[in-house]
């Protein structure tokens, strides 16, 4: 008891700082649970779940898609910060019962603890778990129904949408839509002056109070960091080309390594431009902060899509152009390129009117309507294009690189997309004159977003395919350099396959995921969009994901080459080091790579969610199958691993068992292999040496014996047939000598005597030979001195 005194003293229960540290001045070794989640954090939660839940949200199509959109980012968030809450208070819960633990139990009636200081640190201890105990239960509360509006809201979000697709409004092409165009004109424009007048005053405020030259600086920064790309174009190729060697791969790296530039740029120079406008001022909740965020989220894309544009098409430097065109078809696609690239912009503009300005719905219907009159006609615009600039029939040369263009021109397949793209674009303009502007903008916004993507995700699955083929092969100078630090050419040629595999199929997941955005434009979303991927779906605990089917995978391949690399430690290093038989080292190894590859088995499962509990109904399924079919199966296993652990026979064992006799040649956990005198094996189920009779030879004793009966007449001198006989088995040079041979008289009957001679061998597997030789030797001996004898056919062996 002086020792849990002397710990509940050292640790009072008074609440300490709200960093739960001891600190000087401090009293307690435990954050209070009001430190680590006040009350206030908890109530505002509530309440911000509650205004969520008590939302009504507006009946017409496009507002209400907005409101969902934003309160659906609000219970996210919410859900977010509950979870937060719950990881924060979770670890407390160990550091209380620990406490208590030590404390011991309270007293019974009428017995005292033997200190006060602890009857009173055990009350503090029990009233701040109490404490502890509602908070965490309130945050997991508020995160399951956090969830379960965010599924909510997700649910009606595409109910929204999908009613917002077949929402027909007045057609722009009658004097009705233009006449509520005109009575919502007012108070459009009263938005858009307000924005206009956020946007003055700010640049107003940035020319002022000494900040000029920090907004110019800024301007020029910006501007610098969006051409900074296009600058160093020549030294991103010439990067590309000192690190791979192939036209084609350093064309692919180097497409990518501008888009990557480009982005970054983007990025850089709009948080530059930014804080050059503001001085760091803080504009939330602004309408311009909501264009500003909005807009210039669409900058990164639009500066991606100019310098893969650039990349592919490279019109001043061919020889590293990456499509299959010739000068004249690069030159006419440069402008549609460019013009493709502000679309993303455009698209941020769209969805500051959509979601935040506050115009009336036919305003945005009109500014919907304008982005598809104006992304709709690439379709139409693009493939004309390309086909235009490509060799006629009137006997042109045509250009390097346009061959593949007239093939895929005159194929079917390009004429069905050629095809299918005027549709769409027909299709999209007919559906705007008819009043499904929605329809039209959503449509037009996915292709082009689609388009964008697929285009990097096709460069980057081609780099990693030809990188695959041609750079992480044994036979590169990558793969030599493995290859010499010990690592096998097939393991590099199966490692560069399935890294090749699983690029590929994350490209994959991307493409999903943006197709799932909307059309919007929006790497934010996309990135999200490819989490929910990644993780994958829940389904009865376990989790199907990527990484999931990449540990998978790994860990069986990495569990393979580590066992490996012990048992070849285990035999080369530690076993000859010791005074183990090959039985025993045999039997090691076995156990503990059956041990390994069941941990590597689990680490597998737990890795996918796969628990004990989860998998009852596995078990009580293999209970039914045992008591029914699998019997043998789990007997053999189990007996299998009785002779690894027991080792009644080792490997090299000359064993009989029913009848059959040979050398043990392997043992596993379910079957033994013999090998016979005449080259082959005899599989025998490990049951039968633990349920049947085995004649172990070597066991115990590594050397053979021979016994040899020999019938002499009645009236033979005895004494000199035994010295005879002794004298020739002396001679027999595989008989060992120490035992000695031995002769003796084993029975006398009415006309004869038998004599046994008996000797020991060197080892079970000789004694035939070694019997054989001494019945030839003492054949011999006996008729050269003078003695009949008569050897029996049948010896004793043994």
């Amino acid at each position: 008891m002086g020792a849990s005194a002397s710990a509940a003293e050292a640790a009072s229960s008074e609440p300490g700082p709200a960093t739960g540290r001891l600190t000087p001045g401090a009293d307690s070794l435990i954050a209070a649970p009001s430190a680590v989640v006040s009350d206030a954090d908890l109530n505002a939660l509530e309440a911000s779940i509650e205004q969520i839940f008590r939302t009504r949200v507006d009946s017409h199509a496009m507002r209400g898609a907005a409101e969902v959109a934003d309160l659906e980012r609000r219970a996210d968030k919410a859900e977010t910060s509950a979870n937060a809450m719950v990881a924060r208070l979770e670890p407390y819960e160990k550091i209380y019962q620990s406490f208590l633990a030590l404390l011991g139990p309270a007293p019974g009636k009428g017995e005292t603890d033997a200190s006060p200081a602890i009857t009173a640190q055990r009350d503090r201890l029990l009233k701040g778990k109490s404490d502890l105990s509602g908070r965490l239960m309130r945050a997991r509360l508020y995160a399951l129904e956090a969830h379960q509006l965010v599924v909510a809201l997700g649910q009606r979000t595409d109910a929204v949408q999908q009613a917002l697709l077949t929402q027909r409004f007045q057609s722009p092409l009658g004097a009705g839509f233009w006449g509520r165009l005109r009575g919502e004109f007012s108070a459009d424009t009263g938005r858009a002056l307000q924005l206009s007048n956020e946007i003055g005053e700010s640049v107003v405020d940035a020319t002022k109070r000494g900040r000029l030259t920090f907004f110019l600086v800024g301007i020029v920064a910006a501007a610098c960091l969006l051409g900074a790309p296009f600058a160093l174009a020549r030294q991103i190729r010439r990067a590309a080309a000192r690190i791979l060697r192939d036209g084609k791969d350093r064309r692919l790296a180097s497409a990518l390594m501008l888009m990557v530039v480009s982005l970054a740029c983007a990025m850089a120079a709009s948080g530059v431009f930014w804080l050059g406008l503001t001085g760091g001022d803080d504009l939330e909740g602004t309408d311009l902060d909501s264009f500003a965020d909005m807009v210039g989220a669409q900058l990164p894309m639009a500066a991606a899509l100019l310098g893969v544009a650039a990349a592919i098409l490279s019109p001043r430097q061919t020889e590293w152009r990456i499509a299959p065109l010739n000068d004249e078809a690069a030159r006419a696609l440069v402008p549609l390129a460019i013009w493709f690239a502000t679309l993303p912009v455009l698209k941020g503009v769209l969805r500051y009117v959509d979601l935040a300005s506050g115009l009336g719905s036919l305003g945005v219907q009109v500014l919907d309507a304008i982005f598809v009159f104006v992304a709709a006609p690439l379709l139409i615009m693009i493939p004309r294009a390309i086909v235009r600039s490509l060799p006629g029939e009137d006997g042109q040369d045509p250009d390097e690189g346009s061959g593949t263009l007239i093939e895929l021109r005159t194929a079917s397949i390009g004429r069905l997309a050629r095809t299918l793209a005027t549709v769409v674009a027909a299709f999209c303009f007919l559906a705007v004159a008819c009043g499904y502007i929605p329809l039209a903008y959503t449509t037009v916004s996915w292709l082009c977003s689609m388009a964008a993507a697929l285009t990097v995700l096709g460069l980057t699955f081609m780099l990693t395919q030809n990188l695959g083929e041609t750079v992480f092969v044994s036979s590169s100078s990558f793969g030599w350099r493995l290859t010499r630090l010990g690592v096998p050419h097939r393991v590099i040629d199966l490692g560069s396959v399935l890294a090749t595999g699983l690029i590929s199929v994350f490209l994959a997941f991307v493409a999903v995921a943006v197709a799932q955005s909307d059309g919007n434009f929006d790497l934010q979303q996309t990135t999200v969009n490819v989490g929910k991927l990644v993780i994958g779906p829940n389904i009865g605990g376990v989790t199907f994901s990527f990484d999931t089917v990449l540990i998978c995978l790994v860990a069986p391949v990495a569990g393979h080459y580590i066992i490996k690399a012990f048992q070849v430690w285990l035999r080369t290093k530690l076993f000859p080091r010791t005074r183990l038989d090959m039985g025993a080292q045999t039997s090691i190894v076995s156990i503990f790579t059956y041990t390994a590859w069941i941990l590597v088995g689990l680490s597998v499962l737990s890795s996918i969610g796969i628990t004990v509990k989860s998998m009852t109904w596995v078990v009580s399924a293999l209970s039914v199958g045992i008591g029914f079919g699998l019997q043998s199966i789990v007997q053999n296993f189990v007996s299998g691993i009785i002779l690894l652990a027991e080792r009644p026979v080792t490997i090299g064992d000359l064993v009989e068992i029913g009848g059959t006799v040979g050398d043990i040649k392997r043992i596993s956990v379910r079957s033994t292999d013999i090998g016979l005198a005449d080259g082959s094996t005899m599989i025998v189920p490990n049951s039968q040496f633990i349920t049947s009779a085995v004649r172990n030879a070597t066991l115990g004793h590594p050397t053979g014996s021979l016994s040899v009966a020999v019938d002499l007449p009645l009236g033979t001198d005895l004494v000199k047939a035994i010295g005879v006989m002794s004298s020739a088995l002396a001679g027999v040079p595989d008989l060992l000598k120490t035992p000695a041979p031995t002769v003796s008289v084993s029975s006398i009957s009415g006309k004869t005597v038998t004599l046994s001679a008996s000797g020991r061998t060197q080892s079970p597997r000789n004694v035939s030979a070694v019997s054989n030789d001494a019945r030839l030797a003492m054949w011999k001996e006996l008729h050269a001195n003078g003695v009949v004898a008569s050897i029996p056919s049948s010896a004793s062996e043994g």
